[in-house]
């Protein structure tokens, strides 16, 4: 689905180090002047009169001349960007073509990362958990997501060959009828991995399993975490949609597998 801030700015941007427009370069130690804040707002709420939002920092992007701002929609933040006089401001990604990274990407990442104090707290909410390994990794789930179950497929292979404990966590969509009376059900029955692949659902809807699932919606919902799955790793970043192992691996810091 197209985000809040999406919908308002709908293009992608590349930069292509020197060659791009005006000579934009990239610089460690970029001194433009950003525009000021206040000047930024009233021209935000002149253009888009219907947008909620809240700046919450301007800085010097990456590229020269160019400035970052940091902008509050929800419960997320995103990255917009601005001339240094701010009289234009669009939305995209930033690439680095040199290593084709996406730094719009990463510094969203970064700004909406979970905080050590937010871990421990999802931890007390695990519904399920799979493997002993040492290193961690939460999965947000619903038991009638389709792409839930192709990423709970990967992390089982992955947890039988690597050390790797999976968390899993109750996020049934509104969506999905009858997924949250689900979820509480096989926690309240105690069916575990087993229960939860079988599809296992009764009418046992006891408190402390109504608690455990509607915490969890409440902390996803506090995040700005919308989507299943949605993978949670212990450096507090989390990434929604379905991830390839390749990236999966990447992320966690496995070896990629030998060649059949």
């Amino acid at each position: 689905m197209m985000s809040s801030l999406a919908r308002y700015f709908v293009f992608t941007v590349v930069f292509i180090g020197l060659t791009l427009g005006r000579g934009l370069a990239f610089s460690s130690s970029n001194l433009v002047q950003c525009p000021q804040k206040n000047k930024l707002q009233q021209g935000f709420h002149k253009t888009f009169p219907k947008l909620q939002f809240e700046i919450i920092r301007i800085d010097p992007s990456q590229v020269k001349g160019l400035c970052q701002i940091q902008i509050k929609i929800g419960a997320r933040i995103h990255l917009l960007y601005a001339d240094s006089r701010g009289e234009f401001v669009f939305a995209g990604n930033l690439h680095e073509l040199n290593t084709g990274r996406n730094l719009t990407q990463e510094t969203v990442q970064l700004l909406n990362r979970l905080t050590p104090e937010e871990l421990l707290l999802i931890e007390s909410l695990t519904a399920l958990t799979l493997g002993q390994g040492k290193k961690v990794i939460y999965l947000a789930t619903d038991p009638q997501c389709p792409y839930c179950k192709q990423a709970e497929t990967l992390l089982k292979k992955l947890v039988q060959k690597e050390d790797l404990m999976v968390r899993f966590l109750f996020f049934p969509m509104d969506s999905h009828k009858g997924a949250r009376e689900q979820c509480i059900s096989i926690l309240c029955d105690n069916k575990g991995i087993e229960g939860y692949d079988s599809g296992y659902r009764s009418e046992n809807q006891c408190p402390e399993g109504v608690k455990k699932v509607d915490d969890t919606i409440a902390f996803m919902n506090k995040k700005g975490i919308d989507s299943t799955p949605t993978f949670i790793f212990m450096d507090g970043i989390h990434l929604s949609g379905l991830l390839s192992e390749e990236a999966l691996r990447d992320r966690l810091g496995l070896s990629k597998p030998l060649p059949k």
